[in-house]
């Protein structure tokens, strides 16, 4: 007994365990599928330990994706321009994120609503688009005045489209496209400055 006492997991080191378990439930079974008795005996615990903190499949599901996210950043070099790094940015990204998990989050949304949640939540912030953002500031790259929350959203949220539509990886020239044709003339100063 006390071999099992002494092994017992607490506090983060539980949570972390039972979230990993999570992750990988989601990647074998998808959410639909997804269980807290299987992701109890993955973990090794009950699932009453579950239900005391995540009270949903949504909040679990939401928990698991958010610490994977975490443990996978995406990182991008200084390139010295903002277009190339944007590019290898959405690239990492979306190789990142491959259909089947696009359509586990898609799977999530009508239970996120539900809770008054979303993927746009404190929990996904920690972007790798800030230190893309703050280089192109500094060289002059981009205007930081029409970076609002919704365009720094829009290049991720139209890989994430094109990926859930067609359920293929997007390539390399849609990603061009999307920030050419789209996100770069939103933020680049070649574009009048919308009235106040």
């Amino acid at each position: 007994m006390t071999n099992t006492i002494a092994k017992r997991r607490r506090g983060t080191a539980l949570e972390d365990a039972i979230l990993d378990a999570a992750w990988k439930e989601l990647e074998a079974r998808g959410y639909s599928d997804l269980t807290f008795q299987a992701v109890a005996d993955r973990a090794g615990t009950s699932r009453a330990v579950l239900y005391r903190r995540w009270p949903t499949k949504a909040s679990i599901a939401s928990a698991a994706i958010a610490r994977h996210i975490q443990l996978n950043p995406v990182t991008v070099p200084d390139l010295g321009n903002f277009r190339d790094e944007m590019c290898l940015l959405l690239r990492r990204f979306s190789d990142r994120a491959p259909p089947r998990l696009l359509g586990i989050i898609f799977e999530m949304n009508q239970d996120m609503a539900a809770e008054s949640t979303s993927f746009m939540d404190e929990r996904f912030q920690d972007f790798p688009m800030k230190d893309v953002i703050e280089r192109a500031i500094a060289r002059g790259d981009i205007v930081k005045d029409r970076l609002t929350r919704r365009v720094v959203r829009l290049p991720f949220s139209l890989v994430v489209h094109e990926v859930v539509v067609t359920a293929k990886q997007i390539s390399d020239e849609a990603i061009a496209d999307i920030l050419d044709q789209t996100f770069l003339p939103l933020v680049t100063s070649a574009r009048p400055a919308r009235p106040k």
